[in-house]
């Protein structure tokens, strides 16, 4: 329950003794969740559609998600009266019947009566309210998780290199988005042939198995969340030896595990330019496809996507105003390509205010920040990282 809102007058007051303390405790902590659910879900929406909602300033957004944060905590404690009412009673009713009723008059269902209203010969306690202490009184486990057990329910090949895996899990597996655009993961692999079983205890198998077998990790830009479902969306450049994340990821089949780590960010992006210049190579593809996504409906720039050649080329929403333009490298390798950086160097720029956006190899990346430097754009205006490294003549990504 958020410290700014107080949810003590929703429905009747309950006026308990002691031996009611688990039905309080019962209905405080359904009425801190459901105002934690509430709000979540409408933060998770608005940052699913921030283009759209763009249009509310912070003063309405926060009274947006103060509202659902009422709206859960009235609805789950809703819920949890009914359910009390029904299996958590701590007395019930006898009621005094006159020596001229008949058996039949006196094994006659009585109806049910306001707690006020109603006369007791005797009261009886249910066993679970005997629980000492209370059940909501009880401390949940408070383990740092460090692993997401998720199930892959589809596959979907978005180009020769490229496939979405989408797994999902009852509630994710614990899994909670921070709501950031650059939201992502550490996936983890292990080569089936070991049958090591996830969770994996990475620190002791360090210990006992060579360094290639160990299970690899890497970091994902999570594409999508449908917390209805639920389900998470992970976009994959398939590459590399068996036994690296990118392998596996061609390999991945529904009902396999995918294995997440919870979730990270970068930094938190302000979509508030006039125009956008965006530019990635495969492995920073999803990343801007999720930022053009964000952006507002009404926005205007230009992506850039460097891809291996013209068959490479997949559907990418994006404003109508933002150009896209795909950058095939026609037989050059990944990695050693001058394309993103030749081509921001020749655009021939508007006088507005500029916000831009580049993920890409790590050589790559040092020439686009020489071209930011060269537009004159502060940290604020520009977020570019790399998001890989050639070395040796390898992918490792």
């Amino acid at each position: 329950m958020s410290k700014h809102h107080k949810y003590k007058s929703y429905g009747p007051q309950y006026t308990v003794t002691p031996r009611e303390g688990l039905t309080l405790e019962i209905l405080a902590q359904a009425e801190k969740a459901g105002a934690k659910a509430g709000y979540a879900m409408a933060k998770e929406q608005l940052y699913r559609n921030i283009g759209n909602s763009s249009v509310l300033n912070e003063q309405e957004t926060d009274e947006l998600l103060a509202a659902a944060e009422r709206a859960g905590a009235a609805a789950a404690l809703t819920a949890a009266r009914k359910v009390l009412d029904k299996t958590l009673r701590t007395s019930f009713k006898h009621y005094h019947h006159s020596t001229a009723q008949g058996p039949a008059q006196q094994l006659a269902p009585q109806p049910f009566a306001p707690a006020q209203t109603r006369s007791y010969s005797e009261t009886y306690e249910e066993p679970l309210a005997q629980h000492t202490p209370a059940l909501g009184y009880l401390d949940p486990p408070r383990e740092k998780v460090d692993q997401h057990i998720l199930t892959i329910t589809r596959v979907e090949q978005l180009n020769a290199q490229m496939v979405r895996i989408i797994a999902g899990a009852p509630d994710l597996d614990g899994y909670r988005s921070n709501g950031a655009i650059d939201e992502y993961v550490k996936v983890f692999a292990a080569d089936p042939a070991l049958g090591l079983e996830p969770p994996y205890d990475l620190r002791a198998l360090r210990q006992r198995l060579p360094r290639d077998q160990v299970p690899r990790s890497k970091s994902y830009t999570i594409r999508w969340i449908n917390a209805v479902v639920p389900e998470i969306a992970i976009d994959f450049v398939v590459h590399g030896e068996p036994g690296t994340v990118g392998h596996w990821a061609g390999t991945a089949q529904p009902g396999d595990p995918l294995v997440i780590s919870p979730s990270r960010s970068k930094s938190s992006l302000s979509l508030n330019a006039d125009y956008y210049v965006l530019a990635a190579d495969e492995a920073g593809i999803p990343a801007i496809c999720k930022a053009l996504e964000a952006l507002p409906s009404d926005a205007r720039g230009l992506a850039l996507l460097e891809v291996a050649d013209q068959n490479a080329m997949f559907d990418v929403k994006h404003p109508p105003g933002v150009d896209l333009r795909w950058l095939p490298r026609d037989g050059v390798p990944a990695g050693r390509s001058s394309l993103l950086a030749d081509e921001l160097r020749s655009l021939p720029l508007p006088h507005l205010r500029l916000g831009l956006i580049a993920h890409a190899e790590r050589s790559t990346v040092k020439e686009i920040s020489q071209v930011a430097r060269h537009w004159h754009l502060d940290k604020r205006s520009s977020h570019i990282s790399s998001y890989w490294t050639l070395r040796e003549g390898r992918l490792r990504r």
